[in-house]
């Protein structure tokens, strides 16, 4: 198990991938991958940013064809 928030909650992981890039995942309450940044990021800072771009965007509407 990966370590992180408290077991039951939603947690964000960030890392630095094997080019020098960083990266963030989200795992749900039961541990299972559920987002991620889809690209790296040349520094941490705006990684973080990109998380909380994702996080203030919680409430967006869904839209479909």
């Amino acid at each position: 198990m990966l370590a992180g928030g408290p077991t039951g909650q939603p947690t964000y992981f960030v890392y630095e991938d094997g080019g020098q890039r960083w990266r963030w995942f989200l795992l749900d309450a039961q541990r299972r991958k559920i987002a991620n940044s889809g690209r790296g990021y040349r520094s941490r800072a705006d990684c973080l940013a990109s998380i909380d771009l994702v996080r203030l965007s919680a409430d967006a509407g869904l839209r479909e064809p």
